[in-house]
């Protein structure tokens, strides 16, 4: 019988052998914490916090909405509130970073956890000048600490009733050019969007010309709607899929999404899980 001759082989080769079978098997090799990391989701969420609440109704409000752990919140319709007094209260001081300008641009509000982000840059520009109210673009530039990944928030609340007032469309495709020229330039500095808000206008069809979906889609951008639903049913209490996010779905991955209970609001707050897919 003719003897059997084994051969040793270094570590390495051993390592990379179980690995091999490990495949072979259909069993996973648990990822590295490096790998764990570097595909950390982050979860945005929009909503509006009626101007008509009272104070108290209006921290109530903010403090449902943060019980969904958003990593990063947009908020509308906080003119005249202190936002970040109101979420240090509900989360404690140091939890929470706010973005919000003096004045009418204070309007909107962009919000992150202090400890998970490091701000690159923010800043606010007009979106359009009404004779009853004025409306600002917010941004803010968000390196994750875990992944070094960055996202851009951009805060928006665009006008009502643009279909059918024509003061109001007029102001509506107003906005339009400076969020265009807000996501070149963004894009231009190597920073790519994720657009949350209240867009007044469906975010899950086109319609005119002028509207969300054709709009964003020019600019090589989706919308959450468009990858799918997150609730049935509208998120405005008058009706409609006009609360949500805009973004590169090629820079981006959609994760999950969901809608919130509207509580004292009359829009449902919409919630996004993503990752980014670049740093």
């Amino acid at each position: 019988m003719a003897s059997v001759r084994r051969i040793a082989l270094p570590a390495v080769a051993l390592a990379a052998l179980g690995g091999a079978l490990l495949a072979g098997t259909g069993v996973a090799t648990p990822p590295a914490a490096d790998e764990k990391a570097a595909v950390a989701p982050v979860e945005f969420v929009t909503a509006n916090v009626p101007f008509t609440l009272s104070a108290k109704k209006a921290r109530a409000q903010v403090k449902h909405v943060l019980s969904a752990d958003p990593d990063v919140l947009v908020l509308q319709e906080v003119r005249h509130r202190d936002v970040k007094a109101i979420v240090d209260k509900v989360s404690g001081k140091g939890t929470w970073k706010v973005l919000q300008p003096e004045g009418a641009k204070g309007a909107s509000a962009v919000v992150w956890k202090k400890e998970r982000f490091k701000p690159l840059g923010q800043g606010a520009r007009v979106a359009f000048r009404g004779k009853a109210y004025d409306r600002h673009l917010l941004w803010a530039a968000l390196k994750d600490v875990r992944t070094e990944r960055v996202y851009t928030a951009v805060g928006l609340h665009y006008p009502p009733d643009a279909s059918n007032d024509p003061a109001m469309r007029d102001l509506y495709i107003t906005m339009n050019g400076n969020y265009r020229k807000l996501v070149k330039e963004l894009r231009g500095k190597g920073r790519h969007p994720i657009a949350g808000g209240d867009w007044n206008h469906p975010l899950d069809v086109r319609r005119e010309p002028w509207s969300p979906v054709p709009v964003n889609r020019a600019l090589g951008m989706t919308t959450n709607w468009l990858q799918g639903t997150p609730c049935s049913s509208g998120t405005s209490a008058r009706g409609g899929r006009i609360d949500g996010f805009a973004f590169d779905k090629s820079r981006t991955a959609l994760r999950s999404q969901g809608c919130m209970k509207r509580l004292h609001s009359d829009h449902r707050p919409v919630r996004m899980t993503v990752v980014s897919k670049a740093k």
